[in-house]
Formats: C-alpha cells, sequence, structure tokens
C-alpha cells in the first residue's frame, strides 16, 4: 500500500512563482513517465471481480509417463498406473494499492488558468500503474524455480544458450510467439550496436500490429523490452508470453479495476480526491523464466 502525494497548495506555486509581474503558461509540464514494461507479460484474470473471496489457487501438473513390459508381467501383475504430479501456485489480492491528492479552493481560485484537476487525476492514474508495475517487476525478480544463466556480457550466443537451457526443460521458442528478453537501458545499448539486433522499425506489419510497450526490436529470437527497474540490479529475464502453448507464464489478478472517488470539505475548504485498484500478481510457472546475471555488471 502507497500514498503518493500529489497536493498542491497556494503557497508552492507562490514559492515557484516569486517574482512578478508575470503570465502563467496554461500546462504545467510534468515530464516523463516510465513505460508500463512488466504489465505486459501479464495474462489478466478478472474471476475475483464481484464474487466473495480474494484469492485465487492455480494448479499445476506434471506430464504423465509411459512405460512397457513383458507379457508375462502384464499377465502377472497388470499395467502400473502413472500418476500426475499436482501442485499449487497461490494469488492473493491484499491491500488496495492507491494516490491520493487534495485540491484547495484558494489555488482553484488563486490560479484559475491552470486546469489542476485533470492535471492530478492523470497523473494519479498513471502513479497507480506503476506501483502495480513495479509489484509485478518484484514478484518476478523473487520468483523460485526459474532457470538460471550466468555470462560476462550479454551476447547472441549468450542469449541462444540461456535459450537452450529453457528447452532442456521443454519450453522451446517458436515463431508464433517469441518469448520476450528484458534489459535494462544500458543493456539495450550494447544490443542495439550488435549487427544481429533487428530493430522494432524494421519490423513487418504483423510484428508491429503486436508490439508492446517498451519494446525496441528482436535480438537471437527473442522480443527485446527495455525497463529502467534492471537498473543496477547485472540481470536479464527471458519470459515467455501468456499467450505460448505452455500457457501463462505470469498472472496479474484483479479484484477491483480503477476506481476514482472524491469527498468534498466545507470546514477545510478543499476537495479530496483518490485513485485506487485492488490487484495483484503472481509467478505460476516458473519454468517460463529464465534468470541470466552479468557477472561484469550491467552491460
Amino acid at each position: 500500500m502507497i500514498t503518493i502525494e500529489e497536493t498542491l497548495v497556494a503557497s508552492a506555486i507562490v514559492t515557484a512563482l516569486s517574482t512578478g509581474p508575470y503570465l502563467i503558461y496554461s500546462e504545467v509540464f510534468e515530464g516523463a513517465r516510465r513505460p508500463l514494461v512488466w504489465l505486459t507479460l501479464c495474462k489478466e484474470d478478472f474471476s475475483l471481480i464481484g464474487v466473495a473471496g480474494k484469492a485465487i489457487k492455480f494448479l499445476t501438473a506434471t506430464h504423465l509417463s509411459a512405460s512397457s513390459n513383458t507379457e508375462a508381467y502384464v499377465d502377472t501383475s497388470g499395467m502400473g498406473v502413472a500418476d500426475k504430479t499436482v501442485a499449487r501456485v497461490d494469488l492473493s489480492v491484499g491491500d488496495p494499492i492507491y494516490c491520493a491528492t487534495q485540491l484547495s479552493d484558494i489555488l482553484l481560485e488563486d490560479f484559475p488558468n491552470v486546469d489542476w484537476l485533470r492535471l492530478n487525476l492523470r497523473n494519479m492514474g498513471a502513479a497507480v500503474m506503476e506501483y502495480l508495475d513495479d509489484s509485478v517487476f518484484d514478484v518476478i525478480n523473487a520468483a523460485s524455480g526459474m532457470t538460471h544463466s550466468t555470462t560476462a556480457g550479454l551476447t547472441y550466443g549468450e542469449v541462444v544458450d540461456a535459450l537452450a537451457k529453457m528447452e532442456n526443460t521443454n519450453w522451446t521458442a517458436d515463431e508464433a510467439t517469441a518469448p520476450f528478453l528484458l534489459v535494462a537501458p544500458e543493456t539495450a545499448a550494447v544490443l542495439l550496436k550488435d549487427t544481429t539486433f533487428v530493430d522494432a522499425r524494421r519490423y513487418t506489419t504483423y510484428e508491429l500490429s503486436r508490439m508492446v510497450e517498451g519494446e525496441i526490436g528482436m535480438f537471437a529470437g527473442c522480443r527485446v523490452l527495455k525497463s529502467v527497474l534492471l537498473d543496477g540490479y547485472d540481470k536479464a529475464f527471458i519470459v515467455f508470453p501468456n499467450d505460448s502453448k505452455n500457457g501463462p507464464v505470469v498472472i496479474l489478478a484483479w479484484k477491483r479495476r480503477m476506481l476514482v472517488r472524491n469527498e468534498r470539505s466545507e470546514f477545510y475548504g478543499h476537495a479530496y480526491y483518490v485513485a485506487s485498484i485492488r490487484a495483484n500478481s503472481a509467478v505460476v510457472q516458473s519454468a517460463g523464466i529464465c534468470e541470466i546475471t552479468l557477472t561484469t555488471g550491467t552491460p
């Protein structure tokens, strides 16, 4: 649970504009927000919305195996049963994620030429979704049972080797559902200089229609996504998409979608606004993720 204060008071504006006379430009520059890269890896689940409870249990099962025996053995002992091993992954949606702000009458009266309400509401929604995106990264980064690979630098050959390790657990990449390669901006800069890197500007019409936020191109059979959340972690990830033949790897479950509410206080002369969601994520198939450790640091 987090509170991101976007509160603006008249004194803050006066401090920012301490000399005069002046005109106030009608648009306030908010700067850039990062792409929501990690949310693109999730399969969204809405089954908790409007029903009792806040948890989902996902079942995973091993494959059946075959065997052979002599006719005499079968005649006396029969055909042995090969059972599936079933495991469970729990996903619980707990505390709400929200961003709150308040706008005073004094602020609105003193500086009416700026649309403060639109400025704050837009920022609140973006802040909430950034927090959710960050939480998905934390879940993937902390997952157990992933494939692991170690390399000094992220070269074409090293990515191919990491994919080969995933193939040993039957996670095989194909053209229709290429896995994602998630890298820090510094690592992405190195890949862009590689002659084998296919820039997103060279995508076909089909590939362009499937692009997701943060995608910059193709490398070693992977769709490359650039994320600032990996900065300083000295690692990269390969994650299979949720529409692969093996099913989803990461699930994002919603209990409540974005909701914006407001409350007016005449006593204090301000309006209070809250944008909130209830959602959480879980890795349901860790074998669909490979963590690549960069021993010499990023990149």
